[in-house]
């Protein structure tokens, strides 16, 4: 979710987000200065601190503002996720003989292997943590979908939308390009629902704003 619902506190102009770094920070596994430079990395100028989550990760808490920031921070936990040696080995196991069946391969796996769960707060997390947890919530999802989707060469867009009735982006999924070189169409991606592949939130709600972000 990226909406009001994640508002944790509101001193200032700014909405505060818990991201995690995921379990590489299990306690006791890495320097935390190793920790500290990585949250820095995702904004620099943003108010960061830094607390062990209940499952045993580092979680680092961070002010950002609008949409833009919002999905700033997410955009830098995908270049993290792909940089991870072992999502781009998992990524060759998901290859297929055309387009549509890499995607579909992609939308089984994450479906199979990460379940939906709602979250107390906003807690962005790498796609690591995902598989290990077995579970994250929309924007969880596009990360880890974005991570592999990278290394089967597809490109790519993040969508927020807002439904009727909310006060702010609520919702976000991805929209991958068909075909891979010179896409003509783009498939919606959203194995956070209990939908099929290329079912969009559109369909069943009014969309009352929008934002597409490249990757």
């Amino acid at each position: 979710m990226l909406g009001l619902p994640l508002l944790l506190k509101n001193l200032s102009p700014k909405k505060r987000f818990n991201a995690s770094i995921g379990l590489a920070g299990v306690l006791g596994a890495v320097d935390l200065n190793t920790i500290r430079d990585k949250v820095y990395e995702h904004l620099e100028s943003a108010p960061v601190t830094l607390g062990l989550a209940p499952d045993g990760t580092y979680q680092e808490t961070v002010e950002v503002g609008d949409i833009d920031e919002r999905i700033g921070l997410l955009k830098s936990i995908i270049r993290e996720s792909i940089d991870d040696p072992a999502i781009k080995k998992r990524a060759a196991t998901l290859v297929r003989g055309t387009d549509e069946k890499e995607i579909q391969a992609v939308f089984s796996f994450i479906k199979n292997n990460v379940k939906f769960r709602e979250e107390d707060g906003e807690r962005f997390q790498d796609s690591r943590a995902s598989l290990a947890l077995g579970y994250g919530d929309c924007d969880d999802m596009v990360v880890l979908g974005a991570s592999l989707f990278h290394w089967l060469g597809f490109p790519l867009k993040i969508r927020v939308v807002g439904t009727k009735g909310d006060m702010d982006f609520s919702h976000v999924y991805l929209k991958v390009g068909l075909p891979k070189r010179r896409p003509t169409r783009w498939i919606s991606f959203d194995p956070s629902v209990d939908r099929p592949l290329g079912w969009d939130i559109e369909s069943e709600k009014k969309i009352t704003m929008q934002k597409e972000y490249q990757i």
